[in-house]
């Protein structure tokens, strides 16, 4: 450099790790910039140095693969294991000398590595915020904020009331079920207590309503429903439900239907006016193989095989088609939080492919997962840190619907008023929709969530909003 020194507002060093290693991004859509072939892991640093955007590198010695990211190292992603004994990751070092000329006039930082000019101004490079000593890189999706200008604006994430990061659509819901003013009602366009829910691959929208002994369907742009199960008025003759506590369609757009007040789960073919029984019976509760207590979650897999909540009973029961009997598919039937163990459960997901039966296991707090003919001991995914609002925590959750895409766990978090999306393996979860603690009427607050369902393409997340009587529908774009 012939004696020259290099200002220190275009110096770096950077942190590396040991070797066999890789960057993981949390989004790598959002947080990739590129990648080349280069000769040396000192020659991807140098591309990476060069690159204002740059934060985080890896390369690969045996393929020469030099990949670089934006972002924070520690927050949005993790150093992983590399299929290659010499991958190595990098992260660059900052200090608050680098960004001290921030606020001032450009002449003060032209040709910084670190800040750009504009309005005459030295202001952060794209993608990062100052924080007051440094430049840092903006937060994605469920990072938490205090003002807007932390979280992603090129995402169009602004920094909701809950205090994280996402799209103002994340926050405000679109009435699709009910009045939408909090009170409830027994007309078409009207819900009392809904809990069921179920949408189709045509976004047609099934309602378990339950003080209203009905299932309503709703098409998409109505408001206004018709009748597909019970009749509207509670009981429990054939034509009757009493209490529909969890609802599931199938391909051929039968209902079945959890009739929690009489203890059994009936049946309506399509464009049926009589229901049959498929599960429980008509002589009232009961523990035994062939009886229920409090029926609440059902789902029927592709061979017909029922599955239901036995919320009394602390149990989950399969009913093979025409079966008189049920057998135990989780749960023993003894309320406790060991893993063979249920307390209340309520809403359930299969994930047939994986054979995963997901339990909203309401009075432990937590989500568990059973493997089905493998083993009836169930994994803690979600919660089972004691009951309470932390984002590791959960409060009585009602229902939970898993990712086809991603693996992600959506939860309705009853006592919470909220919705949280609990990603696979993760530890804690992000507050998707509501706002922790607080109940409320707006388009922005849940109050009591008992149900969660994405839609075929996953573009929209729907919410039974219980205590508001309504379904309101999130944007997930």
């Amino acid at each position: 450099m012939h004696g020259q020194s290099i200002p220190l507002d275009w110096q770096s060093s950077m942190n590396l790790s040991s070797p066999g290693f890789q960057f993981s991004p949390v989004n790598y859509q959002a947080l990739f910039l590129s990648q080349i072939n280069t000769k040396s892991l000192f020659s991807c640093a140098q591309t990476c140095h060069s690159n204002g955007n740059c934060r985080i590198f890896d390369f690969d010695d045996q393929s020469l693969l030099c990949r670089l990211f934006q972002g924070n190292i520690i927050t949005m992603g993790s150093i992983v294991p590399s299929s290659s004994s010499q991958s190595r990751v990098g992260s660059r070092k900052y200090n608050a000398e680098q960004f001290i000329n921030h606020g001032q006039s450009c002449s003060l930082c032209e040709g910084s590595r670190y800040m750009r000019c504009i309005n005459n101004t030295c202001h952060c490079e794209i993608n990062t915020y100052f924080d007051g000593l440094i430049c840092q890189s903006q937060k994605l999706l469920g990072g938490e904020c205090m003002n807007s200008t932390e979280c992603r604006s090129d995402l169009n994430y602004t920094c909701l009331p809950r205090q994280q990061c996402g799209p103002s659509t994340f926050q405000i819901g679109v009435l699709v079920g009910g009045y939408g003013n909090s009170t409830a009602g027994n007309g078409l366009d009207a819900l009392n207590n809904p809990v069921g829910l179920y949408v189709s691959i045509k976004e047609t929208i099934y309602v378990g309503d339950l003080m209203n002994g009905r299932v309503i369907k709703l098409y998409q742009g109505s408001l206004v429903g018709s009748i597909v199960a019970g009749s509207g008025t509670p009981g429990a003759s054939n034509t009757q439900l009493g209490a529909v506590s969890g609802i599931y369609v199938d391909a051929s757009h039968n209902i079945y239907a959890s009739d929690s007040l009489y203890n059994r789960v009936m049946l309506w073919s399509k464009n049926a006016t009589i229901g049959s029984l498929v599960a429980g019976t008509n002589t009232g509760s009961g523990n035994t193989a062939s009886t229920l207590s409090g029926p609440s979650g059902v789902v029927v897999d592709s061979l017909g095989n029922l599955y239901v909540s036995d919320y009394y009973n602390h149990r989950v029961m399969k009913w093979a088609p025409n079966a008189s009997n049920g057998s135990y598919a989780a749960g023993n039937g003894i309320a406790g939080n060991s893993p063979q163990q249920l307390n209340l459960p309520i809403g359930i997901y299969l994930d047939e492919f994986n054979s995963y039966l997901y339990v909203a296991d309401s009075n432990n707090h937590r989500i568990q997962r059973f493997q089905l003919g493998i083993s009836m001991n169930g994994t803690t995914v979600a919660g089972g840190n004691g009951q309470g609002s932390a984002s590791n925590q959960l409060d009585t959750p009602y229902g939970v619907y898993v990712s086809n895409k991603t693996g992600a766990l959506y939860i309705a978090d009853y006592n919470n008023h909220r919705v949280q999306q609990w990603n696979l393996g993760a530890t804690y979860a992000l507050t998707m929709i509501g706002v922790t603690g607080n109940s409320g009427t707006s388009l922005m607050l849940l109050n009591n969530p008992s149900n969660t369902f994405l839609n075929h393409n996953e573009t929209y997340l729907y919410v039974n909003d219980m205590s508001n009587n309504r379904v309101l529908r999130f944007t997930m774009t």
